[in-house]
């Protein structure tokens, strides 16, 4: 058994071995209840706060869900010994690092193991090598464009390893730093940096405390069970990692200065230096310890973030406009937006059901939206094409279409509509005719498949949808997955002239793996008059708590309420579907 504490394998080792061990067997075709019980189990185990190894040690690990008997060995033996025999075991014929090679886009396990047997691939390095001098486009069923697509997937394979999802980040920045404010001296401490700036992407946990006793914060903070250790450690910050091997960065100020320092510390680096260049023109040298006035020989602290943009001749410019992209000039022109609040969504237009592949019925995610302050949902099913969904054929719509005409007429306080997610399909067309779309109250249409085809056929596809006078938006229009798929490729120039020029909404998909439109497609829609949907695409009762991760996108788009559809009530929303736009009639 390990000798110490320091010595007991992270949960990201842990995770790893039950991830390889799920790689092991798709590569040898094993079942895939198998292979999504190694997968979901390794997930969770990355996602734990606290130690899963010392869990493991107290016996507890059946405490975790996903991990049976099985699964429970296997890390026991690995907390234990270092070691797992069924990973020996399952290795065989090939490199350990093979099953890196699954990790990418595009690449199963029939291509990883054609690459082995032709050109000797073991690793994502001998691919890169094989790719850059040509090879991999002469191995069967490959070719120039999947050689080009590769590079393109490994170099952002090299980002992703030191990114993490907002979603994933946020609770624990949270947890944390509630955690601070529980510290006796600790007056204040918050979330800073790209967290604070509501980044879809992260790579550290940044926090920030005031307290007159820094030694004693840090002390605590090391402490924390969620705390795996301490890298660095001066006198007034703290370089550390969580067990969820997020880095944690913490500083530590006089409350008398601590708008000086959330300030500096939620930057960006841009917008930092954007200001200090700013405040040098006012005789003032901004820093995360003051501004200092030379000709005073004065340093201003505050306590209030507000007040140093006040003390600056500024008003308070949100976190999520801090990216120097014209925030300062708007601030001293008095032009800031009045950025959109999740309080001013009326709506939610794009949600599914276990019709599909939701996970609740209608009623039970009409009642959740009302409890979450919504006046009206559109329930957007998949359509039949997308068979792994359970999608809906004409006669399953229709009968869902009675199903939430019966519970409308139950329940109070909540109007369900009648839609349909639609998906275009590989050839362009669309998944139901116009017959069956125009009888629907709201229509989001969405690539789901092809999505390596050229630029040229993408976008006839989305062209094809955004033409067709029955679809109102389009669904995460780019088919990007943070940090595991890039988007499809697409010309935004165009998706944006065709939204203008059609009256079509572009949708902001709040699932924080998509964020799809981001914020910088989104600023630029609404300057070219395109509406905007912010939905959750929620595919059970919590999933509307994925709005505020929408909300966060937009508000980096410099979104306000007005170019946001749902921020309407229903019955104005009819009227402006009716409206034709642009020529292309919107019959209801």
């Amino acid at each position: 058994m390990h000798a110490s504490l320091t010595e007991l394998p992270r949960n990201a080792d842990i995770a790893g071995l039950l991830t390889r061990i799920a790689r092991f067997f798709t590569l040898q075709g094993d079942s895939t209840y198998r292979i999504l019980a190694y997968e979901k189990a390794a997930q969770i185990i990355r996602d734990h706060p606290t130690s899963v190894a010392q869990l493991a040690l107290s016996g507890g690990l059946r405490t975790l869900p996903g991990v049976g008997a099985t699964i429970e060995e296997t890390i026991r033996e690995y907390v234990d010994t270092g070691h797992a025999a069924l990973l020996q075991n399952l290795r065989g014929e090939y490199p350990d690092s093979i099953v890196d090679l699954l990790d990418i886009p595009g690449l199963g396990p029939r291509k990883v193991i054609t690459l082995w047997n032709e050109l000797g691939i073991d690793n994502l390095d001998a691919l890169r090598e094989a790719c850059l001098r040509g090879k991999v486009a002469g191995v069967t069923g490959m070719g120039p464009r999947t050689e080009e697509k590769l590079l393109a997937e490994l170099d952002a394979i090299d980002v992703r390893s030191s990114q993490f999802l907002l979603g994933f980040a946020e609770p624990h920045a949270y947890h944390l730093a509630a955690a601070l404010r529980n510290i006796p001296g600790v007056s204040t401490a918050d979330t800073a940096g790209s967290i604070r700036r509501r980044c879809s992407t992260v790579q550290s946990i940044d926090l920030v405390a005031g307290s007159r006793r820094p030694n004693d914060v840090m002390n605590a903070f090391a402490a924390f069970p969620e705390v795996a250790h301490v890298r660095e450690r001066g006198n007034t910050s703290l370089v550390g990692t969580a067990h969820t091997s997020i880095p944690l960065h913490l500083r530590v100020v006089d409350p008398s200065a601590y708008g000086n320092l959330l300030q500096y510390a939620t930057g960006s680096e841009n917008h930092n230096a954007a200001l200090r260049t700013y405040a040098l023109g006012r005789g003032l040298d901004i820093s995360e310890h003051g501004v200092a006035n030379k000709r005073q020989d004065s340093i201003f602290t505050t306590p209030a973030e507000s007040c140093l943009y006040d003390h600056l001749g500024l008003p308070w410019i949100p976190p999520e406009l801090r990216e120097d992209r014209g925030e300062i000039e708007a601030a001293q022109g008095g032009s800031l937006p009045r950025l959109i609040e999740r309080t001013d969504l009326r709506g939610d237009l794009h949600v599914h059901t276990d019709w599909s592949d939701g996970k609740a019925n209608i009623e039970e995610m009409a009642l959740a939206a009302r409890s979450a302050g919504l006046d009206y949902i559109c329930i957007c099913d998949h359509t039949q094409s997308l068979a792994v969904a359970r999608g809906l054929n004409t006669e399953r719509l229709y009968r869902q279409r009675e199903a939430i005409a019966e519970i409308n007429n139950r329940i109070e306080g909540i109007t369900i509509l009648a839609g349909c997610e639609l998906d275009i399909l590989a050839n362009g067309r669309l998944d139901l005719p116009d017959g069956v779309l125009s009888e629907l109250d709201f229509v989001v249409a969405s690539i789901h498949s092809a999505l390596s085809q050229p630029r040229k056929q993408i976008m006839k596809r989305l062209k094809a949808a955004m033409e067709n006078p029955h679809v109102d938006a389009i669904g995460h229009p780019t088919g990007r997955l943070l940090l595991r798929r890039t988007a499809y490729d697409v010309d935004v120039e165009c998706i944006l002239e065709l939204a203008a020029q059609t009256g079509t909404a572009l949708e902001i998909n709040s699932s924080f793996e998509r964020l799809d439109i981001p914020g910088n497609i989104a600023q630029e829609a609404v300057v070219r008059g395109v509406s905007l949907v912010i939905n959750s695409d929620a595919h059970n009762p919590e999933g509307f708590g994925l709005l505020r991760f929408g909300i966060g996108e937009a508000r980096r788009g410099w979104v306000e309420p007005s170019s946001v559809l749902n921020t309407r009530p229903w019955p104005e929303m009819v009227q402006i579907l009716r409206d034709p736009k642009g020529g292309f009639s919107r019959p209801r």
